[in-house]
Order: C-alpha cells, then structure tokens, then sequence
C-alpha cells in the first residue's frame, strides 16, 4: 500500500485531507511539530511523526517509505509578530519540503498554495493562465507566490510537482485562525458577527472543504506535473452569504453595513496600536483595501482534467452550520 506524507497535518486542509486519505486505506504519515495537538486526528492509518518544515533532516526522517507528498503546511494568518515567518514557513519550508522529497526519489508532489496569488479579478472569473493585474500588499499572498516559484524551479529539474490552489475554503473543521470563513460563521451563530463591508455586492469563491480535499488527491492521480489547478466553488457576493447563512441557520440578526472608508480607517487604528501595544490587530488595510475588489474564479480546468466536482454552496453551508452548531 501506498505510504504518504502530509504537512500540515493539523491544518483546516491538512487534518481532513489526512483522515481521508486514511479512509481510503493508505498509509498515512502526519508531519507536525507537536504529535499530542488536538487538532491531529487519532487513526489506524495515521502515523504521528514528530517534524517541522524548516528542519530539513526531519523531513527526511518523515519521508522514510514514503512515496508521495502533500505539502499543505503554511503560515496562513493575517499578521505574524515576526513578519519574516511568513517568508520561512512559506517560501524556506517549501524549499525544505522539495529539496528532501528529491533527494528521497518521491514520485509524486501535491503543494498547496492559494487563489490569493492572483488577488482580485475584474469582470470574468480568473483562470490559471491570467497574470496578477496588482501588487502584493498581503504578505501570505506575495509568499505562496514565491513558493509557487520554488514549485516551478524544481519542476524544471524533472521534479513531478502538481500545484493547487484553493480558493475562500469552509466547511466542517476547527475554528482556527487560517479558517477566516468558519471564524465568520461561527460568529454569525454567536450573534458576535453583525457586519456586512460596505454595499455587501463584493464578490469571492467559497470553495466547500471537501470539495477541495478531493481535488487535492484528483491532483495527486491525474494532475500534469508543473500545471496549476484553482480549487474553488460558486462566486457569491457578502449579502447572498448572509442571505443564505440566515436560511440555513434558521438564524436571524439584525446586520450592519458599515462603509469602506471606515473600515480602512479603522484598520490604520488597529496598525497603530499593533506598533505601540505588540498586541495582534483585528485587521488590516491591505485586507480593509481588498473589500473594494471581487475575487472571482474559475475552476473549469480542475473539472476537465481532475473530474473535480463543485458542492453547492447552500448545501456545503448548511453542513458547516450543522457542524459548527453542535460544536458550540
């Protein structure tokens, strides 16, 4: 039986692409820094290995027998107390993951990245081909774009990497700092989230959790070594997310919309205090400049090639409340 590595075995993808994986009966190996972390699920198929991406020898340990890779490991919040943690976790701990699985004879590599690498789109949807029309004011963006440089440098020495790249991801899973969506929800059912930006016409893709976890092992078996695939879902606006959060909850608050302006003059604030107290800021204003543009993707070359599949995003929503309400 196949013997696979996963990164980022505790993360929002990470731990239900492992459990998955186990499922379908494959050996699994979970790389993590810390083998007693609640979030790392408890199977027969799931081995613990005790490893960090940036400490290239405990990849290696990890890779032993292994035949292929997940790499889904990443720094995914919105501000770090260290900015240059985003460089090493996302570009140096790519680099690691690559290196040892060419040096181990891997046959096959699956990197996690983002859609956030092409930032906002304009009229149509976003494919893989179309170029970034911004800069990269958000450091997690402008990261994972360099490690997707990595992917390809490596690629082009024979390396048999397949790249993906989810879009806005929720689903049933913790409610963690990377799942911004769930963190949303969540918040919406606590009554705690009452804020709609701006007119709430701004559009992002909201790609169901399992969607994405089996457009990640589709890669796995029929992805093109170098290609890029966005894993993503519908393209609905902040009022038909509320809209349709309120039907499925069966919850209903009273929503403000607060203007675009505010919200960026309220980041500054919170960056200002960020610099005086060290205290983490609620958000930012390269996040707070992002509410004036849609991010709309396609994902119609995952479904060609990979036989990717789009679960509705009623039906996804009402599972991730369902999830969320008997967790609370």
């Amino acid at each position: 039986m196949t013997k696979i590595l996963v990164t980022g075995s505790t993360g929002f993808i990470g731990r239900q692409l492992t459990l998955s994986l186990a499922n379908m009966g494959y050996d699994v190996k979970a790389l993590c820094r810390n083998t007693a972390h609640p979030y790392l699920i408890k199977h027969k198929n799931i081995e613990p290995v005790k490893g960090d991406i940036l400490d290239i020898k405990s990849i290696r340990n990890a890779l032993q027998g292994c035949s292929q890779v997940y790499h889904t490991a990443a720094m995914a919040k919105m501000w770090c107390r260290n900015p240059d943690d985003f460089l090493q976790t996302n570009v140096t701990g790519t680099r690691n993951v690559l290196e040892a699985a060419g040096l181990a004879g891997i046959n096959k590599t699956v990197y996690t990245s983002t859609c956030g690498v092409w930032g906002p789109s304009t009229k149509h949807p976003v494919s893989e081909d179309e170029p970034r029309i911004v800069g990269f004011p958000i450091a997690y963006e402008r990261t994972k774009h360099l490690a997707e440089l990595q992917v390809q440098q490596y690629v082009n020495q024979g390396m048999n990497v397949v790249i993906v790249n989810p879009s806005r991801v929720f689903g049933e899973g913790p409610v963690t700092d990377s799942n911004t969506v769930g963190k949303m929800v969540y918040g919406y059912l606590k009554g705690k989230w009452r804020v709609i930006p701006g007119t709430g016409v701004q559009v992002a893709n909201y790609a169901y959790l399992h969607d994405v976890v089996n457009g990640h092992i589709a890669a796995m078996d029929k992805g093109i070594p170098g290609n890029r695939y966005i894993l993503g879902g519908e393209d609905i606006s902040f009022n038909e997310f509320f809209s349709t959060l309120y039907v499925t909850s069966g919850t209903q608050h009273r929503m403000i919309r607060i203007p675009q302006k505010l919200i960026k003059f309220y980041s500054q604030l919170e960056r200002v205090k960020t610099k005086i107290t060290g205290l983490p800021p609620f958000f930012l204003p390269e996040f707070a400049d992002r509410l004036k543009f849609d991010q709309r993707y396609s994902s119609q070359k995952a479904i060609k090639q990979l036989g990717y599949q789009i679960t509705p995003f009623t039906e996804g929503m009402k599972r991730t409340v369902n999830y969320l309400k008997a967790i609370a």
